[in-house]
């Protein structure tokens, strides 16, 4: 019976406002043209890189020089993923500077809150599972949505980053559940599904737009509205234990 309900943070509950506008207007600074209606997407490749390179070792505990290589690739990755093949990893990473210092903040997702509020008044525990340091729980509070998340396993707690499973077995504690007990919810197939199975906790993947298909048998969301009503679903009549 699920007792708990784990969500990823970045991608999942909250996001960067107008990410296509963002992307669009930092290439167009460096001379690069580059499709609106495919950044979607592309921001899925590129972070999928990002946690392959996170899965290797956490980036940000490599030196500076490391850590401009791997997001110059990210940006690279995504650009190309819009429509603007061959751009220079120097140019690449302008473009990455560009948007990383543009003055926007993260906002909630649409549907994280009703979401959120959802499964709380079925008695579940709920928590965030993040790559993010400790910095998640100021921005949880800013967010309004710190109230209903009591479990926070973050990298900077952990001292891992997703997929290693020791970050979901911290959660899994904090909540006082075992494995089979909780869901965790994300929008990454490296991070968050393969993370999840790995820890023996069943994953829901969240698909907002085109991309790579999940694994076979792994419950695939559009919306967390959609998410909230699968883990209802495998509550049955009874509710949580």
């Amino acid at each position: 019976m699920i007792r708990a309900a784990f969500f990823d943070f970045y991608g999942t509950l909250a996001d960067w406002p107008s990410a296509e506008d963002l992307q669009q207007a930092a290439a167009a600074a460096e001379g690069i043209a580059i499709e609106r209606s495919a950044v979607g997407s592309a921001y899925q490749t590129a972070n999928a890189y990002l946690d392959e390179e996170n899965a290797k070792g956490p980036v940000r505990q490599r030196t500076q020089e490391e850590r401009d290589a791997v997001f110059a690739e990210y940006e690279r990755r995504l650009l190309a993923g819009a429509g603007a093949a061959d751009v220079s990893p120097d140019v690449a990473f302008r473009v990455w500077e560009r948007v990383r210092s543009a003055p926007e903040e993260l906002t909630l997702l649409p549907d994280a809150t009703a979401a959120l509020a959802e499964l709380r008044a079925l008695d579940l525990t709920l928590g965030v599972i993040s790559n993010m340091g400790l910095e998640l729980d100021a921005l949880l509070d800013r967010l309004g949505i710190g109230e209903y998340l009591q479990v926070r396993a973050t990298s900077g707690s952990a001292g891992v980053t997703k997929p290693h499973p020791r970050i979901f077995r911290l959660a899994l504690a904090q909540a006082g559940v075992q494995p089979g007990e909780a869901v965790h919810i994300g929008d990454s197939i490296a991070a968050d599904v393969e993370g999840a199975r790995g820890a023996g906790i069943t994953p829901v993947f969240v698909q907002r737009a085109p991309g790579p298909s999940a694994p076979a048998g792994v419950k695939v969301v559009g919306s967390l509205t959609e998410a909230a009503a699968y883990v209802r679903s495998l509550l049955g009549s009874g509710g949580p234990m």
